[in-house]
């Protein structure tokens, strides 16, 4: 389970490591869990959905900044985007294949009876 304290001990880490990419990427991590934990009507601690949407749209926007990056000719900046969207996607769950997907959605459909 994901939290806070999980992304502090992971930064200490990188900086101990001297990672420059993943410790970029957490200390990003970082400051949309203190902005979420500080926002009006938050909850003390964050949910797991929380932290998975906030990883998910960080995810979202260094895939559109490298493409922005690459449609301009700037692969230097897009190679940045695109190591620290694989950090974080380190700390999302994995996802489902393509196949498993539709393997699950008919087992789904199966079990609801309404496959023809």
């Amino acid at each position: 389970m994901l939290s806070f304290e999980n992304i502090n001990d992971e930064t200490k880490k990188a900086m101990l490591a001297k990672d420059k990419v993943k410790l970029e990427a957490l200390r990003g991590i970082k400051k949309e869990f203190l902005e979420a934990k500080t926002a009006k009507d938050a909850p003390d601690e964050l949910s797991q959905e929380t932290i998975i949407a906030i990883l998910q749209k960080m995810v979202k926007q260094r895939k559109d900044s490298a493409t922005i990056y690459i449609s301009q000719g700037r692969t230097d900046l897009a190679e940045v985007e695109v190591e620290q969207m694989d950090v974080i996607k380190e700390y999302l769950p994995e996802q489902l294949s393509p196949e498993e997907l539709e393997v699950a959605v008919k087992e789904i459909i199966t079990n609801v009876g309404l496959h023809q």
